[in-house]
């Protein structure tokens, strides 16, 4: 079992939930995976990470950190790693369905979902 694979999906499974924010993430799949995730991290310590996660979900650098760590952790609980293994594909195929909305802003989504953009939208420069 690759425990840095599991990390990485679950990590990447759950942000889009973190960065929706708290109603997504107390909803059916979306809990039940982080509820999983959180489960390792017990020492003050690792709880901050988890914190920090929760506060930037959006944050590649505070996801790497939990990423890493959350490896670490699976090793020693298996249990734990072979749970969130068969939570993964249910939990990556709501995320997918996760709408965003684009407002007065230049950013650029890649990915299948569903995006609304208001005001001009332009490609390129002018």
């Amino acid at each position: 079992m690759d425990f840095a694979i599991i990390a990485s999906a679950a990590v990447s499974a759950i942000t889009p939930f973190l960065v929706k924010g708290g109603e997504e993430i107390s909803k059916g799949i979306g809990k039940d995976l982080w509820e999983l995730i959180k489960k390792p991290f017990q020492s003050d310590k690792d709880k901050a990470i988890i914190a920090e996660l929760e506060k930037t979900p959006d944050d590649l650098k505070v996801q790497g950190k939990v990423e890493v760590k959350l490896s670490d952790l699976l090793e020693a609980d298996e249990e734990t790693a072979e749970h969130i293994s068969a939570l993964l594909p249910v939990v990556q195929e709501e995320a997918k369905r996760v709408t965003i909305l684009i407002q007065d802003s230049k950013n650029v989504v890649a990915g299948d979902q569903k995006i609304n953009v208001e005001g001009d939208f332009i490609i390129g420069d002018k």
